[in-house]
């Protein structure tokens, strides 16, 4: 039809222009994430994570960081080599670090000494390469780290550990008077002293003494007379001897410390009842000092086991780990039989107690007549609940005390791992970073390489049924 053309041709360029608007608003909606060249990819995405997880904030409990600086600074006592040092920790450490130093620089003018000064660069070179001496300041400084590390945690876990006894504040300053008293300088001794005389009897009559120190392999046994001892060698038993008496220290604390808790907990009680005394475990910080110190021994040790390799020692080094080791599983065991011993009549009383209710309510339930009515249901039932709460008491006490310590030698086994799992968490995190940092270049040169020129599309209106082609 004529008259209809027009009428057509209006209704085609109408649904035309609205086609291509709505092709140009949906273009416009769109987010900025789906346009081309824009996208966020994979890679990007997770960079952003490893970012976020590289300088996510770290927080730290004071109070189970072994190796927090409150630790390291310096508590009033009698032991004569911490009262030498500085008391802040930043000194403290300044001074570790120049007497390890000053210790190797006395060895290498000691070798120069001994060998005439001749061809100073290759001797000097040669004492680098020793493996005593590479390792021998760094021990050392371990020595020392320890050191303010076991007498810190000792010195101030000392009053939280007694809590929730009923001991006064002064009762317990005396304790710490002797714990920490002048009789420490002799204990120390004594208990290196086994170590110091085999060292001294091992350098005054070994014949390999110089092979087992230096190795046989070593081009400075071809130097020297070996069946003398020379300035060197006299140094290196003065060193070892020192940090054998840093060694006897360590024992002492970890032996009185527990003998310190053994006899208040004979002389004194715990202020609640033994059910809650089990159900809140108010016995663990008497196990936290014990726990803290694990931490240190493992730290110690793993040192120590690498020195021990690395430089071939003797015998009397594994020996002197295995004790620190003997002396550990003593103390807690110790604090643990202390505890056990403390609650055994608190809880053995209560038991009694619960299993005469038990029979009573028992014998009660016997004699009881079935008498029809309410009230003597409702008395029935309450003195059976009473029986079944009595074995519920029963078995609960019986189960916590027999778990008593299961926790906190697990918590002893995680503290001595805590120094190692610290140092992986320190190389997970850097290592997110390093991670992220690639990660973000390759996601850069991947999204340059991905904007490429678009090529504009021509949007076709859908044909409309009844119109025909030109």
């Amino acid at each position: 039809m004529i008259d209809g053309e027009p009428h057509s041709e209006t209704r085609e360029t109408r649904m035309l222009h609205e086609a291509g608007v709505a092709a140009v608003s949906a273009e416009t909606r769109a987010p900025e994430a789906q346009r081309p060249g824009k996208e966020t990819g994979p890679v990007m995405r997770a960079g952003i994570k490893l970012v976020e997880t590289a300088f996510r904030s770290n927080a730290r409990d004071p109070e189970a960081d072994v190796f927090d600086p409150s630790n390291f600074r310096q508590v009033k006592n009698s032991w004569w080599l911490d009262r030498l040092l500085p008391g802040s920790v930043t000194r403290y450490f300044l001074a570790a670090f120049i007497t390890c130093t000053v210790a190797w620089l006395i060895g290498l003018t000691l070798r120069l000494t001994t060998l005439g000064f001749e061809n100073v660069g290759h001797e000097t070179w040669e004492f680098i390469k020793e493996r005593q001496w590479q390792l021998q300041p760094l021990l050392l400084l371990v020595h020392f780290v320890c050191l303010r590390l076991f007498k810190g945690i000792y010195s101030r876990n000392f009053d939280r550990a007694f809590t929730h006894l009923d001991v006064r504040q002064s009762e317990l300053d005396g304790y710490k008077r002797w714990f920490l008293g002048n009789r420490v300088n002799f204990m120390a001794i004594g208990l290196a002293l086994p170590f110091v005389t085999w060292e001294l009897v091992n350098f005054a009559t070994a014949a390999d003494f110089y092979e087992t120190t230096f190795g046989a392999a070593s081009p400075y046994l071809q130097k020297i007379d070996t069946t003398a001892r020379n300035a060197e060698a006299w140094f290196l038993l003065l060193l070892w001897i020192f940090e054998w008496l840093m060694y006897g220290y360590y024992c002492y604390l970890m032996i009185s410390g527990a003998m310190v808790v053994r006899a208040i907990l004979k002389n004194h009680d715990f202020n609640d009842p033994v059910d809650l005394v089990l159900t809140e475990r108010q016995y663990r910080p008497l196990f936290n000092v014990t726990a803290q110190a694990g931490s240190l021994v493992f730290f110690f040790g793993l040192i120590h086991a690498g020195y021990m390799f690395y430089t071939k020692s003797s015998w009397t080094d594994g020996a002197g780990l295995i004790l620190l080791v003997v002396l550990l599983s003593t103390a807690f065991g110790m604090t643990w039989s202390a505890v056990r011993g403390e609650l055994k009549g608190q809880v053995f009383g209560a038991i009694e107690e619960l299993e005469k209710s038990y029979r009573q309510s028992r014998e009660k339930l016997g004699t009881m007549k079935d008498v029809p009515g309410i009230e003597d249901d409702i008395q029935r039932i309450q003195v059976q609940l009473k029986m079944q709460l009595a074995l519920q008491q029963l078995d609960y006490l019986q189960t916590k005390y027999e778990s008593l310590g299961r926790k906190e030698f697990l918590g002893l086994v995680f503290k001595m791992l805590a120094p190692v799992g610290s140092v992986l968490a320190r190389v997970i995190r850097w290592g997110s970073l390093l991670a992220a940092i690639g990660l973000g270049g390759a996601a850069a040169i991947s999204g340059g390489a991905d904007k490429q020129p678009q090529l504009p599309t021509v949007q076709e209106a859908p044909a409309q049924p009844g119109v025909n082609a030109p």
